[in-house]
């Protein structure tokens, strides 16, 4: 066991550190991150509404990039209309007087990121910890 301190103040300190690991460290938080992007995307799919033509739940999609010093993972919905439905619309009127009403906020998807980042956080700390680093936050 190595007495080598690690103090993290942020997430950005956190992911300068995890570039410096060494290479099993890195293959290990791949794992992780693949891990969680895939049950991030598994997640906003289940909640999702169905919709007439399942766009919101198809169009899950998550891409994962890792090199011999980092792994990435971005989970995002492409179909056209996810921003309208996670954030919702202000009721609209169109120039002849119609209303097309308000969109309420869907909220799936940003919940969902953010408690499966913070889970993805706490599980690498817990690897470089096991790695013999002691990680404190400032």
């Amino acid at each position: 066991m190595s007495n080598a301190a690690l103090t993290i103040s942020g997430l950005t300190e956190l992911r300068e550190a995890l570039k410096k690991l060494p290479p099993e460290l890195v293959r290990d938080a791949a794992v992780l991150v693949d891990a969680e992007a895939n049950e991030a995307a598994r997640q906003i799919t289940a909640g999702y509404p169905t919709g007439p033509t399942g766009n919101l739940k198809a169009h899950v999609v998550v891409e994962i990039a890792t090199d011999a010093v980092s792994a990435r993972a971005r989970v995002k919905s492409t179909a056209k209309h996810a921003h309208i439905f996670e954030y919702g619309t202000a009721a609209r009127r169109w120039a002849n007087g119609k209303s097309t009403g308000r969109m309420p906020v869907g909220g799936v998807f940003v919940p969902i990121v953010i408690a499966r980042r913070r889970v993805l956080v706490a599980a690498l700390i817990e690897l470089v910890e096991r790695a013999g680093l002691k990680v404190t936050a400032a």
